[in-house]
C-alpha cells in the first residue's frame, strides 16, 4: 500500500481536500506520467477521480477558469496559482518518499 502524500484530510472543514484526495489517488506507478501530464496542462483520471483544464472541455460542458479536480461526486476548482503550489506540495512529499526520483520529478516540475 502507498503512503499517503496529504494526511490527515478533513472533508468537512478543508475546501481543497479535493485537490488533496485526488494527489493521493495518484501517488504510486502512476504518479510520474499523471504529473507529467498535469505539468503540461492535460487533464488526467478516470471514472473515480480526475485533474481538468478549461481548454479541454467539449462544447456541451461548462466552462470554468482555474483547474478543476473532480473526487467521486465532488468538485473544486482551483486558481492555477494554488494548481501549482499544490502539485509542488504533492511532488516534494512524493521525492520524500521516493527518493530515487528526485531528478526525475525536478525535470518534470522544472517546465511549471
Amino acid at each position: 500500500m502507498n503512503e499517503r502524500l496529504f494526511e490527515d484530510i478533513d472533508c468537512k472543514n478543508d475546501p481543497l481536500w479535493i485537490a488533496k484526495e485526488f494527489f493521493n489517488s495518484i501517488n504510486g506507478p502512476l504518479f510520474i506520467r499523471s504529473i507529467t501530464y498535469l505539468v503540461n496542462g492535460i487533464g488526467y483520471g478516470d471514472e473515480y477521480f480526475s485533474c481538468d483544464f478549461p481548454d479541454e472541455l467539449d462544447e456541451d460542458e461548462e466552462y470554468f477558469d482555474g483547474v478543476k479536480f473532480r473526487y467521486h461526486d465532488d468538485e473544486l476548482v482551483m486558481s492555477k496559482n494554488n494548481f501549482r503550489e499544490y502539485i509542488v506540495k504533492a511532488c516534494e512529499k512524493f521525492k520524500d518518499l521516493n527518493p530515487d526520483r528526485v531528478r526525475e520529478i525536478d525535470k518534470i516540475l522544472s517546465d511549471l
